[in-house]
């Protein structure tokens, strides 16, 4: 009986440690009305921060820590990290979220009051509680409840930006991606073998991680794509061009002249 016992309590050790590691994808409205989905952010290189909230008075300084890292990143990572403010137990409505987080100064916020999003799913509840996930394996980077460590939260993210950044250099060979010109002096044309039809997007980042330029093509059918592209605001200098979708990532290197 007692080996019986070590056994379950190992077993459901493993099960709340692998729901901590590994974020669990939802898909639901904003309180603004728009579809979100996680993994998709997660594809698309995003580094994604979920504060849940009752709301309540003791939630607003871990929160709003929470908002200012997440804030600090705009200017060298623009749009690559966002915060998302979720009530609790959905037993909030979105108009009172929004009346919290925008008198509280959280506006750069997506809210949601949906119980599709559960704090258990990252192992424990918390008030406040605020993970971070990101990466091709949609990992678990920080998993905090009721306090935030402002310095544990940064070295997170940029851990997830940093393993994001590394996988950009990984090709898929199925999408056969070329350029050319390249070099190029105003345009570049991009071409892919597309396997997996789908929502694909596009990134172009200078030497130090930040998005220069980006565009998504909503739905690419199978077959050979072709996309020409400006880059005469582009400076002098090489890029990395990415491409994300469900057929997987591919990227490649581009020479701006001048």
């Amino acid at each position: 009986m007692k080996k019986i016992l070590l056994i379950l309590g190992a077993a459901m050790l493993l099960s709340l440690t692998s729901k901590a590691q590994t974020a669990v994808n939802f898909t639901v409205p904003t309180c603004a009305g728009v579809s979100y989905d996680l993994y998709a952010e997660l594809n698309a290189g995003k580094v994604v921060v979920i504060g849940w909230t009752m709301p309540c008075g003791s939630c607003v300084l871990p929160l709003k820590t929470t908002y200012n890292v997440v804030q600090s990143y705009q200017s060298s990572h623009p749009g690559m990290v966002e915060m998302l403010l979720v009530d609790d137990y959905a037993n909030t409505p979105c108009a009172s979220i929004d009346l919290w987080a925008n008198s509280n100064g959280m506006t750069n916020t997506r809210r949601f009051s949906n119980n599709a999003i559960k704090m258990m799913d990252y192992g424990s509840t918390g008030m406040p509680k605020v993970v971070v996930v990101g990466g091709p394996d949609k990992q678990v980077y920080y998993n905090a409840n009721n306090a935030v460590d402002h310095v544990a939260l940064q070295a997170a993210i940029n851990q997830a930006i940093s393993i994001i950044t590394s996988n950009r250099e990984q090709k898929s060979d199925e999408l056969l991606v070329q350029l050319y010109p390249n070099p190029t002096y105003g345009q570049t044309t991009i071409e892919l073998n597309i396997k997996t039809p789908g929502q694909y997007h596009f990134y172009i980042y200078d030497n130090s991680g930040k998005v220069q330029m980006q565009f998504t093509e909503s739905y690419v059918s199978t077959g050979r794509f072709t996309k020409h592209l400006p880059t005469e605001q582009l400076k002098p200098g090489v890029y990395l061009l990415q491409i994300v979708s469900e057929q997987g990532t591919a990227s490649q290197k581009i020479s701006i002249l001048k």
